[in-house]
């Protein structure tokens, strides 16, 4: 036997479908996403998604309006076998470390200053050439400096730490 409510709904339901009409939910038609369609997809290039390398790839294909997968999909017709955020990110990182420590050695000493900015127009110029071509590997020189920069953390962390831990007499 059938509640009261349950007939009720049970008779929306059926002059609904008599009527050929489907409840409109409030607020729900309205805020629908739209997708885009498969002739933008396909119309994607390698500019269009360098403008968002610079963001998390779900972030991309929100922005984009297409969805995660179709947008992994593109990346691999495209030749970019993985999502260039981090790199870019690492890249940006490593640029405003040596932005710090030109500042700091124009005070200390010139000619280090001069190597610290020649190294990082190099940084600049291979973020650059990682957003033209994202498929590309950091180049050997960069990654062996970004191991020396994580070093140079990690030994003033533990310094820092150890300086905390130490007791007081």
């Amino acid at each position: 036997m059938l509640i009261p409510q349950e007939q009720q709904a049970r008779r929306k339901l059926e002059t609904l479908s008599h009527n050929d009409q489907l409840p409109k939910v409030a607020g729900l038609a309205n805020n629908k996403k739209r997708r885009a369609t498969t002739k933008d997809i396909a119309r994607l290039a390698l500019t269009d998604l360098a403008k968002y390398f610079d963001l998390p790839i779900v972030e991309a294909s929100k922005n984009l309006n297409v969805g995660l997968t179709v947008l992994k999909k593109k990346c691999r017709e495209l030749g970019i076998p993985r999502w260039p955020h981090r790199k870019i990110k690492s890249l940006d990182s490593l640029i405003r470390d040596l932005q710090a420590e030109v500042e700091q050695q124009q005070q200390e000493d010139e000619a280090a200053a001069l190597v610290a900015a020649k190294r990082q127009r190099m940084l600049e110029n291979e973020k650059e050439s990682i957003e033209r071509k994202p498929f590309m590997e950091i180049q050997m020189e960069t990654k062996k400096f970004r191991q020396d920069i994580f070093k140079k953390r990690y030994r003033a962390r533990a310094c820092d730490n150890e300086i905390r831990t130490l007791p007081l007499l």
